[in-house]
């Protein structure tokens, strides 16, 4: 017996996931349903924000929607669609977070010379470090600095043990101990590294705790 051809294996497919697509299109659409559907909860910083403040609608109506999802299955577009509710961007969290102190903002890595650094770090979104709903507010390593620091220089070294020694010990779990990555603090690094905040601390702060740096924050996020 011959086998079925791939067209007609993906409409196979598409009838068994059809009741789900259109359901999932519905859902998404209800203020009341959407809250428990989220991969889960917000960080504290965003209890009270509801998901359409940061999650955009998609355009098109639900029926449009699944249509166009129906032609992505079958090979008759090119990429698929979000049903209700758009995965959130680096636009939205800058409608919220845009500040005009940040030290490392995001459009500064989207040059050509920083393209082998962000193989490392995806710092082009902000999305690339930060995370939602789930504990941690940060995904990346306490070690990023390296992906752009590895020829670091500094005249007049204030630190007690100087940058270029931390540097040939590969010793890159420090830098976030004296330097906060965004700017955003009124923290003043330390000159001695013996007073640097520990990796602890830190990763205790990328996973939810309490913030090291201390306050207050030179700019704080906008109400959405």
């Amino acid at each position: 017996m011959a086998l079925p051809s791939a067209r007609v294996v993906r409409i196979w497919a598409l009838l068994a996931v059809l009741p789900t697509a259109v359901w999932a299109g519905f859902a998404l659409t209800q203020a009341n349903i959407q809250t428990s559907l989220a991969h889960g909860p917000l960080i504290a910083a965003h209890d009270g924000v509801a998901c359409a403040q940061c999650h955009k609608e998609t355009r098109g109506t639900v029926r449009q929607q699944v249509q166009a999802q129906v032609r992505y299955v079958i090979g008759l577009r090119e990429t698929p669609v979000d049903f209700g509710y758009a995965a959130v961007q680096s636009d939205q969290c800058l409608a919220c977070h845009a500040r005009p102190n940040e030290r490392h903002p995001i459009y500064r890595f989207r040059e050509p010379r920083f393209a082998e650094a962000v193989r490392q770090v995806e710092a082009r979104s902000c999305l690339g470090c930060h995370s939602e709903h789930r504990p941690e507010i940060v995904t990346a390593q306490s070690t990023l600095c390296q992906a752009c620091h590895e020829d670091l220089v500094v005249k007049n070294d204030p630190v007690d043990v100087p940058h270029v020694t931390l540097v040939a010990q590969d010793n890159w779990s420090s830098c976030l101990g004296c330097h906060d990555f965004h700017g955003n603090h009124a923290f003043k690094p330390p000159s001695k590294l013996a007073e640097a905040l520990s990796e602890p601390a830190i990763w205790a702060y990328f996973e939810g705790g309490a913030d090291p740096y201390g306050s207050p924050k030179l700019y704080e996020g906008k109400e959405p």
